[in-house]
């Protein structure tokens, strides 16, 4: 019921206590091989079960019995609610990251999306060959991390989050059939990626993740870090990852031309249409970004899903410097 300020998140949340539990978090799951926040969502499963049980199990089930099992779900539900926002998800009332940064406006426009979608296409097309020879190897975490963690410090964190690998979870199997890359679970603040992404698609869903754990909630934020920590990268996984991402996240003509595009990169088109129909339940994966759109809009993102396709605002609109980190908002550091 309480909404605190933008103001207030910044200061005493993202910068304050929400670091110290990340921190925290982190030294409890990371090492352990399996997800924390499963284990943790099927407690209050398991709790809410067993309430229901035990109701069905009175020989006389009174109406002021059904009252206290209906009010003893409440609260098993009211604690999660609460353990939800206090641990992560007060960070949907974070200002949006384009007030500290130096967005602007007049660079977003039609012109600026078809010359970006172009250079992307150029990019794919020199990197595919360098990034296909090293598609076997694994990803290297400790690089990406390096190249992501200024990217999330210029955008607003003054502290460091930590991160580690994504962890296995019996979540996976949904993920799948729902088109599902991965997630965070906001309890323990554990990542989860699905188990067929592509290698290419591996190095932006880490960072795009990674972005969550480091107190960015919105969805085109986290679509723009990973971009900007593989852009900026010397990698050419990294690299072709982060211009595949961004290409398809750009507007796009009706059709391409077979020329447009050099064959592996024509190849990974058709791995990622393969993989989709071999997993994805139609009806399923409807239903659940129905419902992800409803939670987003619940949680300050109007734009509810479609939150993920502004992250060509933020590209467009935001200058970046030499390194490729984006420009500061005049004043935006002092201000914090």
């Amino acid at each position: 019921m309480w909404q605190p300020s933008a103001q207030w998140i910044e200061r005493a949340y993202v910068n304050g206590g929400y670091a110290r539990w990340e921190h925290t978090a982190f030294a409890l799951t990371n090492p352990v091989p399996w997800s924390l926040g499963d284990v943790a969502g099927m407690a209050g499963i398991v709790a809410i079960v067993w309430r229901a049980v035990a109701f069905f199990r009175l020989r006389e089930r009174s109406l002021a019995a059904l009252g206290f099992a209906l009010l003893d779900v409440a609260a098993i539900l009211g604690l999660y609610a609460v353990w939800f926002e206090v641990s992560w998800g007060w960070n949907y009332a974070r200002a949006p990251m384009e007030t500290r940064l130096a967005f602007d406006p007049k660079r977003v426009t039609p012109q600026a999306a078809d010359a970006l979608r172009l250079r992307a296409m150029r990019a794919m097309n020199v990197l595919a060959p360098l990034a296909h020879a090293r598609a076997g190897e694994t990803l290297d975490l400790t690089t990406l991390h390096t190249y992501w963690l200024p990217v999330v410090q210029r955008a607003g964190d003054d502290w460091t989050p930590l991160t580690g690998a994504a962890k296995p979870t019996i979540t996976d199997p949904f993920m799948q059939a729902t088109g599902t890359s991965g997630y965070i679970n906001p309890l323990s603040l554990t990542v989860q990626t699905a188990s067929d992404l592509l290698w290419f698609e591996r190095p932006f869903d880490m960072a795009h993740e990674w972005t969550h754990v480091a107190a960015f909630a919105r969805e085109d934020e986290a679509n723009y870090s990973a971009i900007l920590t593989c852009l900026r990268s010397n990698d050419p996984v990294l690299q072709y990852s982060g211009w595949f991402e961004l290409f398809l996240y750009l507007p796009q003509p009706r059709r391409y031309a077979r020329r447009d595009f050099v064959p592996l990169v024509w190849e990974d088109f058709a791995a990622i249409r393969k993989r989709d129909a071999r997993h994805i339940n139609v009806l399923l994966a409807h239903w659940t970004w129905r419902t992800y759109n409803a939670y987003l809009k619940t949680n300050r993102i109007a734009s509810g899903i479609e939150n993920y396709n502004e992250v060509t605002r933020l590209v467009l609109g935001i200058p970046l410097d030499r390194d490729g980190l984006p420009l500061a908002a005049p004043g935006a550091a002092a201000s914090r």
